[in-house]
């Protein structure tokens, strides 16, 4: 698997936040998962900023959100236009507190400060006996100002510990307005940004200017010095920093459409920058053609391996995979399903060609025991198998399904007739089937073409080509592998005993 030039498996948390908020897209988790998607969103994600990565990760869910190709061509190459974007991206940049801001926005008007009012109360008492302190001089007046003060600065502490990491949120806000400006204004970005996106950052104007206090004050802050903390401290008692952020989340919550409009817009220019370094680095790559039926590719590699071996491949219906452990079957499945999300997705395929219909890719591969909800391997794979037959009445697009060792978690002979039962119920249903199995006895099935993957035995060798077949396997090295493993001899001998023991007996 190639190197990552970052380490993000620890933000992956953040980064999905803001998919978690939106619409889920076409990719559910366990297709995610199975496919090992997180690592293909590494493998691509590059981005400058936050949001472009927020951005590419929900895309690649296959989203409606879609990037022109012309835009994408326009950082194909490097350029001033690649280098100025670049630079103002990266003051947007990916603090922790950043990958919040979707989640603040959707939750805007729940994130507002509890009984706001006693807020806008306590500044107006403070501000009126501190006028009356300084013309009577009264000391009860002056220690009610003082009091009043102290409440204003308890206050402020208990609201910046519970509320810190969404005040800090909510400034990212600024710079990210001040950057969309930039690009909007931008010659060569003109044609890619939309008037509703323009009349978006207009109408956010007041918004933006309400910060630029608080923001110019937290920037000195980090410099340390007594003056600014005690400006800091000054405004804490007048709870000024409290207010404005009430009243921004306010005008986040009421102008919230314009907001994820701007948003969007820079996700949209940092992922088409992002997709286009990712063509880059790779040595193969296509921008997909799209079909009403046909499923063909040539030149076909998974997107996370080193030296891939290609392989082309066309599909009319439904396909059983059949060969020997490690020949190749699970790893060709899963690219050509992680190529089909792809091509919905970021308009860009591992392969020479690509030709495909707009589909929903559903997989069943990646299984294991729960321990901590008690669900059995077979349990849980009826599940998801069960999952994707729902799917199959109820889909409007056509569905890509992909089965690896199907039902493997129980007993043969249950295992063959499930097995059968399922594939007789998809054999007249509308969607494209790739099963790859063991179990031979599946490959007789009518409505499906056979393929396989091979391997041969050389010199106590063995030797695989990776590459799919027309046809049934005829091949075996289960025994061979543990031979080829150097297991004792003696089990060995006894295996393939009891193997012709059973040849004979059937």
């Amino acid at each position: 698997m190639k190197e990552f030039y970052y380490d993000a498996k620890d933000r992956m948390n953040l980064v999905r936040r803001m998919h978690e908020k939106m619409s889920t897209g076409k990719v559910d988790d366990i297709t995610w998962n199975d496919l090992e998607m997180d690592q293909v969103f590494l493998e691509v994600n590059h981005g400058e900023c936050f949001l472009g990565e927020q951005y590419l990760y929900h895309m690649l869910h296959c989203s409606d959100d879609n990037i022109p190709e012309d835009l994408i061509e326009e950082f194909e190459e490097e350029s001033k236009l690649k280098t100025s974007i670049k630079d103002r991206l990266k003051k947007i940049g990916k603090m922790t507190e950043s990958y919040y801001l979707y989640e603040l926005l959707k939750d805007s008007d729940m994130l507002l400060i509890d009984n706001g009012w006693l807020i806008n109360l306590l500044q107006i008492t403070l501000v009126i006996l501190g006028i009356m302190a300084i013309v009577t001089h009264n000391p009860f007046l002056i220690a009610s100002l003082v009091g009043n003060g102290l409440i204003n600065l308890t206050i402020y502490l208990f609201v910046k510990r519970k509320y810190e990491i969404f005040i800090n949120t909510m400034m990212s806000f600024k710079e990210i307005y001040d950057i969309a400006g930039r690009l909007i204004k931008n010659d060569s970005l003109k044609k890619y940004i939309s008037d509703e996106e323009r009349r978006a950052y207009k109408n956010l104007k007041n918004l933006s200017r309400m910060m630029v206090g608080v923001i110019s004050r937290k920037r000195a802050s980090f410099t340390g010095d007594v003056i600014t903390m005690l400006v800091e401290y000054i405004y804490a008692v007048l709870l000024y920093d409290i207010a404005i952020y009430n009243l921004v989340m306010k005008g986040i919550y009421k102008k919230e459409k314009d907001v994820l409009l701007l948003l969007t817009m820079i996700g949209r220019i940092d992922c088409a920058m992002n997709i286009a370094e990712y063509r880059g680095r790779i040595d193969k790559w296509c921008t997909p053609e799209f079909s009403d039926s046909q499923l063909k590719m040539e030149g076909l590699v998974h997107p996370l391996i080193e030296k891939p071996v290609e392989n082309d491949f066309s599909i009319d219906n439904k396909v059983i995979i059949t060969g020997p452990n490690a020949a190749g079957k699970s790893t060709f499945i899963k690219a050509l399903a992680i190529c089909a999300i792809l091509a919905q997705s970021i308009n860009t395929v591992t392969a020479t060609r690509f030709i495909l219909p707009k589909m929903t890719v559903m997989t069943c591969m990646a299984l294991r025991d729960d321990v901590i909800s008690h669900e059995s391997y077979y349990y849980r794979e009826a599940n998801y198998i069960k999952r994707i037959l729902e799917e199959v009445s109820e889909s409007k697009e056509k569905l890509f399904i992909v089965i690896d060792e199907i039902l493997k978690g129980t007993n043969t002979s249950e295992r063959i007739a499930a097995s059968k039962a399922i594939l007789n119920y998809l054999e007249d249903k509308d969607v494209y089937v790739i099963i790859a199995t063991h179990d031979m006895e599946l490959t007789s099935q009518k409505g499906y073409v056979n393929f396989h993957f091979d391997s041969q035995i050389l010199e106590n060798e063995i030797v695989f080509d990776y590459k799919i077949h027309e046809g049934v396997s005829s091949s075996k090295n289960a025994i061979a592998l543990l031979e080829y493993l150097q297991y004792p001899k003696e089990i060995i001998t006894n295996a393939r005993s009891y193997l012709n023991e059973n040849r004979r007996s059937i």
